[in-house]
């Protein structure tokens, strides 16, 4: 195997890495049941990981919930977070909050 040939092996194997984690492991930590059961609300202060279509996962952002902004059913479902850059105001489908224990 020349060196070409191993490059174009790790690359993909980084892709592959990425594109799993991206799917499998995040959103594990999205998971939120619609309706059929109640599920907690995020809260002010949490650690979040906001996920963006366009990017690869290696540069998403992560961020600090700072305000919420409740339905009229009191289910959370768009948050204000602050980054290192800036604020952003995103749904919470696109936001992961980090398992921190």
């Amino acid at each position: 195997m020349n060196k070409l040939q191993r490059w174009s092996r790790v690359q993909s194997m980084v892709q592959s890495f990425w594109k799993r984690w991206s799917n499998d492991y995040i959103t594990s930590l999205q998971q939120r049941g619609k309706w059929h059961k109640q599920c907690p609300n995020i809260n002010v202060g949490d650690l979040v990981i906001i996920k963006e279509n366009n990017i690869p996962p290696s540069h998403w952002m992560v961020g600090r919930i700072i305000l919420l902004h409740p339905g009229t059913d009191g289910v959370v479902r768009v948050a204000t977070v602050k980054t290192a850059q800036t604020t952003l105001k995103r749904p919470v489908v696109k936001l992961s909050k980090v398992p921190i224990d």
